[in-house]
């Protein structure tokens, strides 16, 4: 929880860490447009992300560039931090007053803040040093640039806006690879139709988390069967491309057409998919499968009322033809 609620306020702004050379909008709010990106010394290089392959006790020197496309110069913080999956599958930082503990930690920015002239750029040496005793696998963070400002609201109230860009750092520790994902915390539930003869809807809730050491993105298949073998298939269920190790990512899928058959049961199929590079990983997929109620109460309850219309004319019945006898 210590990472989702200390990015809370980038999230909301909706600028998270962007791919490179994005920037923060202008849009007529008062904010700024700046962007940040990896760089050479002399001149912007074609790196998509910062990505290096290390050993533990490995120094790494570069630079990011900070730009700025406005008309005014703007002073902006410059930091690191370790790196998280969202619950909805987006990548984001801690904010600059949260605890990095990883490989935010091991960056160290040359300068805690820039002045940038409109119109122009900055390079920003840093130092990223792994400690002797990083593990294996996947490591990721960020070097952000934020701006921190002072709006007004629709109401007129005044509030701290803070705009945030950044550009990705990963990076692989030699050493054993374990890719794999787990699906946990699978719910179902049925939700019947109004009318009694057609099938109704069911939701399922998971989640997929990332237990291995090494970042991988997830296809899934989402199914509903009958006790006899029928199945429907939920539609729209987006693949995840990125789940960092140790994060997870919350899905929501309905699917129409189930009978409401007593009782069903609901399967989650998750494929673990590589990331750019990591073809030959030997990848295992992953199932979890829930069985859930699924009574037609409506329809019990017409066909319960019509016995007992029917029970009751009997009795009725019985009871005249006793009288009739008894006269």
């Amino acid at each position: 929880m210590r990472r989702a609620a200390s990015a809370v306020l980038g999230i909301l702004l909706g600028l998270g860490l962007a791919s490179p050379g994005a920037a923060a909008p202008s849009n007529g709010s008062g904010r700024a447009t700046f962007g940040v990106r990896p760089t050479g010394k002399d001149a912007p290089d074609d790196r998509p992300t910062f990505s290096y392959a290390a050993t533990p006790g490995g120094v790494f020197q570069d630079q990011v560039e900070i730009s700025n496309a406005g008309t005014a110069p703007i002073r902006l913080k410059v930091y690191a931090s370790d790196a998280f999956t969202t619950p909805t599958g987006g990548f984001d930082v801690l904010a600059a007053g949260g605890r990095s503990d990883d490989a935010g930690s091991w960056l160290k920015i040359s300068r805690g803040s820039v002045d940038v002239p409109a119109r122009g750029r900055v390079v920003v040496p840093f130092t990223l040093t792994i400690p002797a005793t990083a593990t294996p696998g996947d490591h990721s963070a960020g070097i952000v640039a934020s701006l921190a400002t002072t709006q007004k609201d629709a109401k007129g109230n005044q509030v701290a806006v803070d705009q945030r860009v950044g550009t990705r750092v990963y990076l692989r520790i030699s050493g054993a690879l374990e890719p794999r994902l787990t699906v946990e915390k699978l719910t179902a539930t049925y939700h019947p139709n109004g009318n009694p003869l057609r099938s109704g809807r069911t939701t399922l809730t998971y989640r997929v988390r990332n237990t291995g050491n090494v970042r991988l993105g997830a296809a899934q298949q989402v199914t509903v069967r009958t006790l006899w073998g029928g199945e429907r298939k939920a539609t729209g269920v987006a693949d995840v491309p990125e789940i960092l190790p140790g994060d997870e990512v919350t899905i929501t899928a309905e699917i129409n057409g189930a009978l409401p058959a007593v009782w069903l049961t609901g399967a989650v199929h998750a494929d673990p998919v590589p990331q750019p590079g990591d073809q030959k990983l030997a990848l295992t997929a992953v199932t979890r499968e829930r069985g859930f109620w699924a009574v037609p109460w409506i329809l019990l309850g017409i066909v319960a009322g019509l016995a007992l219309l029917v029970t009751g004319g009997l009795y009725l019945r019985r009871r005249r033809r006793t009288s009739h006898a008894a006269g």
